[in-house]
């Protein structure tokens, strides 16, 4: 059997079981795959439901996806700009 991935999450600072793959497509997805655990993902998952709706926001649309990432990357203290 594979050995879990592991990550020390810049959320909670915790190390941890890291997502069974990247979640998002990109450097984005790459950057959420090597420095957020199971649990904070989990976490901003749910949360990212609320974000889209008061904000109104259509992840079809490029610029709204772009307004979610940034919303995440501060939610889950990823390093760089969205």
């Amino acid at each position: 059997m594979a050995e879990e991935h592991q990550v020390k999450c810049t959320r909670c600072g915790e190390k941890g079981p890291g997502l069974p793959r990247p979640p998002l497509a990109g450097e984005i997805g790459q950057l959420v795959y090597d420095n957020v655990c199971r649990s904070c993902w989990g976490e901003w998952f749910e949360q990212s439901v609320g974000v889209i709706n008061h904000y109104g926001l259509n992840p079809a649309i490029r610029e709204d996806r772009q307004q979610l990432y940034e919303v995440m990357r501060e939610y889950l203290v990823l390093p760089g700009k969205a």
